[in-house]
């Protein structure tokens, strides 16, 4: 049971989970997540009550994540604790290396539901030794998990595969799956598993997810064509760490602004017309903002759209 939050107001829930960036510092550079231009900054804790009580009846789980390494937040316990407070699930994603400094603080939080580690965030530059003593440190955060049989989901994420086949994994990421098969004993070899929505269980509470190699959809990147769909607004919307809320997780770089959540009530800003036209678009398959348009990650969802294809005019955003 959680506290009351006072001024609570009864919502029907919209989301299946909310982002929230509490920080956009990270202590890797690695080539997965590209620098941008926004200014580095932490989330103050009352930034993050005050969203905490704005999204509170909108959703019932959060996720610390767009860009940046949530680890690193001096107030994170804290933020956690509010979470437990205001009744809210939280999924952490963390590039793995502050892990075990923060083990016993993670592996007490009840509001902590999943951690999702980015093992695709270790380079191929880095020495064989290295990934032995960067990999010896999970390893022994999933040991500690297990011994006090915590609820804790734990989630090996590998986003670096590409399509006919994985340069990647000649180098490091073969080693990573080597390491993986031996400390868990698996008859299988991970490289040879599909690639698949759904992650590989290889022990209670621990899976393994491999996904193909997305690219972030700024400016920079070549537009795909209008057709689409994307699960924006729909499951999800983010907010980044100055308030700025996005209708995507991948938005990183504030592209589309809906809104800043210090200024206007969540209500206001998901009623404003841009949030709408957007819905509206992804109703009809139709992607009416050019950061959509350049969005590789959007194409896994053609198969299995839920919407019906779009047969008439609209005008594009420009």
């Amino acid at each position: 049971m959680h506290l009351t939050v006072p001024g609570h107001v009864c919502r029907v829930k919209k989301f299946k989970k909310i982002y929230i960036e509490i920080t956009n510092r990270c202590n890797l550079s690695c080539s997965f997540c590209q620098p941008g231009g926004r200014v580095k900054a932490f989330m103050e804790p009352t930034s993050f009550e005050e969203i905490l009580r704005e999204i509170n009846g909108y959703t019932d789980h959060i996720s610390l994540h767009v860009l940046g390494e949530a680890l690193l937040h001096p107030h994170l316990e804290h933020f956690l604790f509010l979470s437990q407070e205001y009744g809210v699930r939280v999924n952490l994603s963390t590039n793995g290396v502050l892990l075990a400094r923060n083990r016993e603080m993670l592996l007490r939080q009840p509001a902590l539901r999943q951690i999702n580690i980015s093992l695709h965030s270790f380079e191929q530059s880095e020495s064989e030794s290295a990934l032995g003593s960067y990999l010896a440190g999970i390893f022994a955060f999933i040991a500690a998990a297990a011994a006090v049989a915590s609820p804790l989901f734990i989630n090996l994420r590998m986003w670096n595969m590409v399509e006919g086949g994985d340069h990647v994994s000649v180098g490091i990421s073969s080693l990573i799956f080597q390491r993986l098969e031996n400390h868990f004993g698996l008859a299988t070899p991970l490289s040879s598993l599909a690639i698949t929505e759904r992650g590989l269980t290889i022990a209670p509470r621990l899976f393994i997810s491999r996904e193909r190699r997305f690219t972030w959809p700024h400016a920079t990147a070549t537009e795909l064509g209008a057709h689409g769909y994307c699960r924006g607004l729909r499951d999800h919307i983010a907010i980044l760490v100055d308030g700025t809320v996005v209708p995507c997780c991948l938005d990183a770089e504030g592209d589309i602004p809906l809104g800043n959540i210090f200024q206007a009530t969540l209500g206001e800003i998901l009623a404003g017309s841009r949030a709408a036209l957007l819905r509206e678009g992804f109703t009809r398959q139709r992607l009416l903002d050019p950061m959509c348009r350049r969005c590789t990650y959007r194409l896994r969802f053609q198969s299995h759209s839920p919407v019906k294809p779009f047969s008439g005019g609209f005008k594009l955003a420009v």
